[in-house]
This record gives C-alpha cells, sequence and structure tokens, in this order.
C-alpha cells in the first residue's frame, strides 16, 4: 500500500512537472496576434497552433496596391505608415523606447547608409523620449518607430529600467503599478529658482524639457560625492528620466509604466504630422527578427534614391530568438491592463486566452 501511495506521488510529481514546463515554454515563445500594417511592413511567420486557446488570428499578406499614396491604412485600427515620394528622403530619424531594439537597428541602417544620408537617434529628442514639432526638424526627413510587445518589453524594462532609479530591483506587481516618477532633488529646484529669477522659463532642462515636463531636470542632479566606489549606480540611475504626462500643464506624473508607454505610443505616432517629416513607418522588433532586414533597406533605397553600402551592409537574415520566460500572475495583469487600443496602432492585440486558463485546462 505504502509502495503504491509513494509510486502515485510520484507519477503526479512528473505530470504537474511536465504541465509546468510546457507553460513555461508557451509564456516564453508568446506572440500576440498582429496584422500586416502596410505592404512592405514585416510580418510574422508564425506557426499554427493546435489548441485552439493558443490560436492567433492569421497573418495575411496586403495586396501589393499603388505605393504613390502618401498614407496607407493598416487593418483594425492600425496607424497608417506615411509613404515619402520616390528619392525625396535626406534625413532618417529613428525612434524607439528603452528595450526596443534600436540599438540594433541604428547600427545597422548606419552601416548600410551613413556615409550617403544622416541617420539620427533622436528627431527633436534623443530617440526614448516623447517627441515635439519644431521647424528645426531637418528637411525631408524619414522617421523610422520601433516598437516590442507589450508583454515582453515591460518584462525586459523590468529587469533593465534604465533611467528609472525608483524602479530598480521591484518585483513584477510593484514595478508595473509604481508611480512613474521620482522625488525631485534640490539641485533640480536650485536650477529651477535660478532660472526663473533670469526669466527663463522655457525649455530649460535635459533634453529641451519644461521643468513640470520631466523630472530630474539636471542630467546630473546628485550631490557631488554621492556616486563612487561606495556607491555604485546601475541601469543609468545616476541620470534620473522620468517623463511627465505628455501636454500637461500641472506637470503630473504617469500612475505606472504602462500609461507612460500608451503615450509614447501615440506621440510617436503624432511625429508623422511635424514640420519637416515626409515620412513614417512603424516596425516590430519582433517581426523585423522574423522577418529580416532586406525590405527594410530596399524600401529605404527606393525612399532616399541611394543604394546600400556594397561592402559595409550586411543584411540580416530571418532569426528565430528565444524570448524571455515570464510570470503566468503578470501575463495575465498585462492581458486586462495594457492599453490594447494604443497597441493597435502599433499591429499588437490582446491575448484571447489567460495563463491562468491554459494551466487549468492542461492539468483537466
Amino acid at each position: 500500500m505504502i509502495g503504491f501511495r509513494l509510486g502515485a506521488s510520484i507519477a503526479m510529481m512528473c505530470i504537474g512537472s511536465a504541465v509546468l514546463s510546457f507553460y513555461q515554454t508557451i509564456l516564453a515563445g508568446y506572440q500576440p496576434g498582429t496584422s500586416n500594417i502596410d505592404e512592405f511592413a514585416p510580418f510574422e511567420n508564425q506557426a499554427q497552433f493546435v489548441s485552439k486557446r493558443l490560436r492567433s488570428p492569421a497573418i495575411v499578406n496586403t495586396d501589393e496596391g499603388d505605393s504613390s499614396e502618401d498614407y496607407r491604412g493598416g487593418e483594425e485600427g492600425t496607424f497608417p505608415f506615411r509613404e515619402p515620394v520616390d528619392g525625396s528622403i535626406k534625413s532618417i530619424s529613428l525612434l524607439g523606447e528603452r528595450n526596443s531594439g534600436t540599438r540594433w537597428i541604428y547600427g545597422h541602417l548606419g552601416m548600410c547608409f551613413n556615409e550617403t544620408i544622416p541617420v539620427h537617434r533622436s528627431l527633436t529628442r534623443y530617440k526614448h523620449w516623447f517627441q515635439y514639432d519644431s521647424s528645426n526638424i531637418p528637411s525631408n526627413t524619414l522617421v523610422i518607430a520601433m516598437f516590442r510587445d507589450p508583454m515582453q518589453w515591460t518584462w525586459a524594462t523590468k529587469a533593465v529600467p534604465h533611467h528609472a532609479p525608483r524602479h530598480i530591483d521591484l518585483p513584477w506587481e510593484e514595478f508595473v503599478t509604481r508611480e512613474w516618477t521620482m522625488e525631485r532633488l534640490w539641485k533640480d529646484e536650485a536650477w529651477r529658482n535660478e532660472q526663473f529669477a533670469n526669466n527663463n522659463t522655457g525649455r530649460i532642462c535635459q533634453e529641451k524639457f519644461h521643468y513640470h515636463e520631466i523630472v530630474s531636470c539636471l542630467t546630473r542632479p546628485y550631490p557631488e560625492g554621492y556616486w563612487g566606489d561606495h556607491r555604485k549606480h546601475r541601469f543609468s540611475q545616476h541620470q534620473p528620466f522620468y517623463e511627465m504626462r505628455v501636454d500637461d500643464n500641472e506637470g503630473r506624473p504617469y500612475a505606472n509604466i504602462l500609461e507612460m508607454r500608451a503615450d509614447k505610443i501615440r506621440n510617436f505616432m503624432e511625429t508623422s504630422t511635424y514640420h519637416n517629416v515626409d515620412g513614417f513607418w512603424h516596425y516590430r522588433y519582433e517581426s523585423l527578427l522574423k522577418q529580416g532586414t532586406e525590405e527594410l533597406v530596399q524600401k529605404i533605397e527606393r525612399a532616399t534614391g541611394l543604394k546600400r553600402h556594397p561592402e559595409k551592409c550586411q543584411i540580416y537574415e530571418p532569426q528565430n530568438r528565444r524570448k524571455r520566460s515570464m510570470d503566468a500572475n503578470f501575463f495575465d495583469y498585462m492581458v486586462d491592463h495594457v492599453d490594447w487600443e494604443a497597441e493597435a496602432l502599433i499591429g499588437y492585440e490582446r491575448p484571447d486566452y489567460s495563463a491562468t486558463e491554459l494551466i487549468k485546462s492542461m492539468s483537466r
């Protein structure tokens, strides 16, 4: 009898381990439902899942319509590309949040085109930050905005929260719910008082932010000697960069990182209407990995009228990169709290299943 119970216990443990392993594999390989956004937009070479609970909407390549149109619409609310006139682009600006693949694409486009056309990591501000309209944007600019799946991006940013000192080493529950700000340091206030005393009330902060739009206003707000061998900084925490609610004159912080991401998506879409911006494309990091970069490079050649560098431009072939595994409860929280209307603008869709339901169905 004892032997029977022991054997049954071992069998149940094995079954449980197998279920957990399969479930972790599913989360690690999670792909959100996506739709093509343009005839040249990357598409997902996504395998079909057998389980109905895991089935994502089919990805269908769009027809190659007349590319002379200024704006090409996307499916189901996806923000349209703005196609430039062939050969008209004289400058390229790459935008994208932290942990979104911009370093990879910036380096790649630089090797392919930087000897013939400038490739910038900024438009009016550095690539990660909220942009604003300005007549100083170079003429005939093409903006390329990059994004990463909201689940994977948030999980990666939790692990590497650059310029967000109050969000370092937090459990995921606190990371996604903590207010997206920090206490303003006294050097900021001293700088503001000095500037205001001299009637400087405009863009007095780093990256040309107004004082109420950013914490910290100063690039290095900590007192001299605060950092050193006795106190090491990580993830650029010595240079805090918390953006306040965009277009909010009261300077109120975002309630959490997910709210900030939603506004960042919309802000990057708005750059398509800025002065001197003659073209706008947006790409998903996962899609560029899966399709490779040949199509993107071809498209830039057509927009600029220039050819890639024959030796330095090494095209990235399609690849399947292993994704980070994530906590099941985190996944389910994100399904319920991500701003899916904003995500739809860039082709991401709300999953039609939860990790909790998946585990229950597999254990029956």
